[in-house]
């Protein structure tokens, strides 16, 4: 009994014990309940606040493109325009949003600039002030602040006079054909209709045949920027399989459609992107090039020529740079003397005769000699002097060469607006003679036609009134970051660039290239690696297949992979955004505006810097 009376009180105490653990949980529970709605709450305050804050910027990318995109305005007043614009802002000429929900929740949004400014923000305008310049910058900087949790987002937008076909990757003002699996790094547009096969063309030996490959894939740039697919409504996207006749994508159960024709899945595999990423503009809203007119622009502007000087047509234009007094030719190269042959006659009157002419021959060829070659070799050497240091306008009569070995390069030691070359006859780029880089630097006209041949080094932008021929070429840019902007009236032929070597391993073309004609792009013996792009006025045929391919030992067909996911695309392009910086007023200009949003950016108020 003693051992009983001992015990009395264990079971308070194990009462006691239980309620303070149950305390203790209950404790923990109700602290991870009350946090976490905290954390509900915040993080319901970070949603609402970057909703407003993006919402105040789409609105004031929004008021700007409604009162300048597609508008006609000239160059010398769209900075002034663009001022006025940004200034009535709506955002900005109300001073920012304040409002209090009923549970008290506080939320401030304003349009801020440079510095933050609560009464009322500002917006950052940037860009040349330059007369006449064609592109300018507005850095939109929005604050949001909801209940204490700030979000501060910033989106640039340029407004330029440039015509439209620069911001693309691939595109046509017909119809945009992607055949087989070209990777697009960047956007497209269709002027008409965007056709989508998984089969591709090619031409061998002299047979017109096909290789069925994978469908196209559009992805990322650098920096996360996804690519968007303009065309023209949304019942003009044909998609063909397999060579099945090209049917209009319809409406699936595995998505749901903008409309009645394009669903999530379709678009999915046609292009590898999601369906909010196709987008609808209008061939209306596309500001177009007009190649003859910007090349007369840019033949008043290298001679400070007013609108009514200018040479009416191709004609005028040629015969009036053949009349420019200080027009460069190519110097005749004089004829070399022939020795004359021995006759091996003993009768006097031939030996005689033979003799005569020996002594003439000898005259001539000390002439040639000491006269002659030495004034021809160094003509040469003055023009590649002056074709490789330019100052300000040249003028070329007739057909230039460039094959690095008497002239190395076309190098313009000063860019601006007055600061061409203009070849009045074709021009042929080709360095036959080894393979360093020949070097194409400035703004060039040529009235006839371009070849560009072999491995040249660019910083350019060039117009040619005939057609252009790029063949077994590899262009890479000046500096590591430049590019030719190539604008042909004619068509232009991009063909063998890295023939057969291995998909992985393709060279880079930077370049934009744009013709007026309609145009055919092969990646399956080919390999492109296109930094730029590539724009048609009539349709635009890209054909591509992945992996490698080689030609059997007969020559008489191509050896294809297999056409399996993860492999390198044999046509690569991928968007250059910095021609509008590196080229600028070479550019061709034209009276309708143009604008483009980038990417919105999360940044911090430390990053609002003062005017």
């Amino acid at each position: 009994m003693r051992r009983f009376r001992e015990e009395k009180g264990s079971a308070l105490v194990m009462v006691m014990f239980m309620m303070l653990i149950l305390t203790l949980l209950g404790v923990a529970v109700l602290s991870a309940t009350v946090g976490g709605a905290r954390r509900t709450l915040t993080r319901e305050n970070d949603i609402q606040s970057l909703q407003l804050t993006q919402k105040t910027l789409d609105e004031s990318v929004a008021y700007i493109a409604a009162n300048l995109d597609g508008k006609q305005i000239k160059a010398d007043m769209l900075g002034s325009t663009l001022q006025s614009v940004v200034n009535s802002i709506p955002a900005l000429a109300a001073g920012g949003e304040s409002a209090e929900s009923e549970n008290g929740v506080k939320t401030e949004v304003a349009l801020a600039s440079t510095q933050l400014i609560s009464a009322k923000p500002q917006a950052d305008f940037g860009g040349s002030t330059v007369k006449g310049s064609t592109s300018y910058t507005v850095t939109l900087i929005a604050k949001s602040d909801v209940n204490g949790v700030d979000r501060v987002l910033r989106q640039k937008v340029r407004v330029s006079v440039y015509p439209d076909f620069l911001n693309y990757a691939f595109g046509s003002e017909e119809d945009l054909i992607l055949n087989g699996s070209p990777q697009i790094k960047g956007n497209i547009y269709a002027g008409k209709t965007l056709r989508v096969s998984n089969v591709a063309n090619y031409a061998y030996n002299a047979q017109s045949l096909q290789k069925q490959s994978l469908f196209p894939k559009m992805e990322e740039r650098d920096g996360g920027v996804k690519p968007l697919a303009f065309i023209q409504s949304l019942d003009q996207f044909n998609l063909s399989e397999n060579n099945y006749p090209a049917r209009q994508v319809n409406r699936g159960a595995d998505g749901a459609a903008l409309s009645g024709e394009l669903t999530k899945a379709n678009v999915l595999k046609a292009l590898g992107i999601d369906l909010s990423q196709v987008r609808v503009r209008k061939s209306e809203q596309f500001v177009r090039v007009d190649v003859n007119q910007s090349f007369k622009d840019k033949f008043a502007q290298a001679f400070n020529l007013g609108d009514a000087a200018v040479p009416e047509d191709n004609a005028a234009m040629s015969a009036y740079l053949k009349s420019y007094p200080n027009a460069l030719r190519m110097p005749t190269e004089p004829i070399k003397p022939i020795r004359p042959v021995n006759p091996a006659s003993t009768d006097p009157q031939t030996q005689k005769k033979y003799e005569q002419q020996l002594d003439e021959y000898e005259k001539a060829y000390t002439q040639y000699i000491k006269f002659d070659l030495p004034k021809y070799e160094k003509a040469l050497r003055d023009l590649a002097t002056t074709l490789t240091n330019m100052q300000g306008t040249v003028v070329f009569d007739g057909d230039l060469n460039v094959d690095g070995e008497w002239l190395r390069g076309l190098i313009q030691t000063r860019r601006d607006p007055s600061s061409w070359l203009i070849v009045n006859g074709s021009l042929t780029i080709n360095n036959t003679i080894d393979k360093a880089p020949l070097n194409l630097y400035g703004s060039v006209l040529v009235t006839g036609s371009v070849n560009l041949q072999g491995h040249i080094n660019v910083d350019s932008t060039l117009f040619t009134l005939g057609s252009t021929k790029i063949q077994d070429a590899t262009i890479t840019g000046a500096d590591g970051s430049k590019e030719i902007v190539l604008i042909s009236k004619g068509p232009i032929l991009l063909n063998r660039v890295d023939a057969f070597t291995p998909a992985a391993v393709a060279q880079t073309l930077r370049g934009f290239f744009y013709t007026d004609a309609t145009a055919e792009l092969y990646g399956v013996g080919s390999n492109f690696d296109l930094q730029g792009g590539f724009f048609a006025k009539g349709n635009l045929t890209v054909n591509a297949v992945v992996g490698n391919s080689t030609e059997d030992a007969s020559r008489q067909m191509i050896n294809f992979d297999d056409q399996a996911y993860g492999k390198a695309s044999r046509f690569k392009v991928n968007y250059n955004d910095g021609v509008f910086e590196h080229q600028g007023l070479a550019l061709p200009r034209v009276d309708q505006v143009s604008v483009k949003a980038e990417k919105i950016e999360l940044i911090q108020e430390s990053e609002i810097t003062a005017p």
